[in-house]
């Protein structure tokens, strides 16, 4: 929900925006669902971002080539959901939010793609442990991370990610994954393992996704993930549903 100005190769934006909308919305990366926090980790874990499912009002610039391309961004620090009331989505308050700035350069050739990227944020420390944030320090961090989607042959696909973030003695410092996707007519699979690295803790998460066309558009995707952290072990089941609408 916005006004966006197309000028030449570049267009503006401003308006409500989802972080996962604007980044980390690649072929490869897009079909697998991830574990707890989505996007990267390093980005998303420490704080109520624009992250699906909530969102921000910002200002979002593309310059968009035949190969290469940029993103950069502004958002309110913390996302919210609603229309009204202080926690409405249009609400831009950086002294009480903080702000969060973004950019991803990125570069496509051949069925491949490469991004590197990162970002500053500053507001109150979310401590998702007991849910609720900590109003006594306001932090400033930087994040740091860059991914590969390299085509090894037709319909297959190899990833490999890794982020860093650095000001910070808690949260996620650092997240490194790999993965492997193959195409097979209509249909497509997904084998993607990855490690977080959190203070104190850690956390390996595998999944295993398998992406089937079913009424024409539309797609059933039966999903595994296994997840492992200090002293817990999780199997969880996933199905999700999605539909292409036809385009003219």
């Amino acid at each position: 929900m916005g006004v966006q100005q197309q000028f030449g190769h570049s267009s503006l934006f401003f308006g409500i925006r989802n972080l996962n909308e604007d980044y980390f919305t690649s072929p490869v990366t897009s079909l697998f669902t991830n574990s707890s926090c989505g996007i990267f980790p390093t980005l998303s874990a420490d704080y109520q971002i624009a992250n699906y499912p909530v969102a921000s009002v910002g200002l979002h610039y593309e310059l968009q080539f035949t190969r290469w391309s940029l993103q950069t961004s502004v958002y309110n620090g913390k996302g919210y959901y609603r229309f009204s009331g202080k926690e409405n989505v249009f609400r831009f308050c950086p002294q009480s939010d903080g702000i969060l700035s973004i950019t991803s350069l990125n570069y496509q050739q051949h069925g491949s793609n490469y991004h590197v990227g990162f970002a500053l944020h500053s507001g109150m420390y979310m401590d998702y442990e007991e849910g609720t944030p900590e109003k006594t320090k306001k932090e400033r961090r930087k994040i740091i991370w860059g991914y590969a989607e390299q085509r090894l042959a037709p319909g297959l696909h190899a990833l490999l990610q890794g982020s860093f973030q650095s000001g910070t003695s808690r949260g996620c410092k650092s997240y490194a994954s790999t993965g492997l996707t193959w195409q097979c007519g209509k249909t497509e699979g997904g084998l993607f393992t990855d490690y977080a690295r959190f203070s104190p803790s850690y956390e390996w998460a595998s999944e295993f996704t398998w992406k089937i066309p079913f009424s024409g558009n539309g797609f059933i995707q039966p999903t595994l993930h296994f997840i492992q952290q200090a002293g817990a072990r999780y199997l969880i089941g996933l199905l999700r549903f999605s539909y292409v609408l036809p385009t003219t």
